[in-house]
């Protein structure tokens, strides 16, 4: 930790970043994936971030820091294919930050401990807040209701393997495809599908 006084958040966990040793202890422990997300600023695909579909009580934090960001009782289904939330585990625990990347402007969410990339905030949330917080599942660790959440970074943690939701049957490949749908394939591709994801939330 940094030698400046503790930040402590209204909940009572320490805010203090990890010194840049801690931090390389705390990434190194992170998949390939997990690693994009949170420390590129990287968006997982919708509809498949193991989070998505959990219903069971408890509280999802950062999966570098483990700092508590919000809680399964403030979950939604957005329909947008990313976990919403529509308030925080503690207003202290997620930092805002402008983000123009995308060709719009957006707020970008980060972990209010460690800097980590969590996703973005929008204002078509449901009451009591109207806010739509917009995660990435590969940002998340989750502690069931009863499990003990650390007040402190946790420097000994073992590598986490995020959920994923089961695939769907892929559909099957007709033995010959006629020419016209082949010919349309050679089309270039549009940004269409990566403005969908900006604008929807993602990460």
């Amino acid at each position: 930790m940094s030698d400046s006084p503790a930040e402590i958040s209204g909940s009572g966990f320490p805010l203090t970043a990890p010194s840049s040793s801690q931090l390389q202890q705390l990434v190194e422990k992170l998949t390939p994936e997990q690693h994009h997300v949170t420390q590129k600023s990287g968006t997982e695909a919708p509809f498949c971030g193991g989070h998505l579909a959990e219903k069971s009580a408890g509280v999802y934090g950062c999966v570098v820091c483990r700092l508590p960001l919000f809680r399964s009782s403030d979950k939604f289904d957005s329909g947008t294919g990313w976990p919403s939330f529509f308030d925080t585990y503690d207003a202290q625990h997620v930092t805002r930050k402008s983000d123009a990347s995308g060709g719009m402007v957006r707020t970008e969410i980060t972990c209010g401990r460690c800097d980590a990339h969590l996703g973005h905030e929008f204002s078509d949330g449901p009451p009591p807040t109207g806010i739509r917080h917009c995660l990435n599942s590969l940002a998340l660790h989750f502690w069931a209701e009863g499990e003990a959440i650390p007040l402190e970074i946790p420097l000994e943690i073992p590598r986490e393997i995020p959920r994923e939701i089961p695939r769907e049957i892929p559909r099957e490949i007709p033995r010959e495809i006629p020419r016209a749908i082949s010919d349309a394939t050679d089309a270039p591709a549009t940004p269409d599908a990566d403005l969908a994801i900006a604008w929807f939330g993602g990460g």
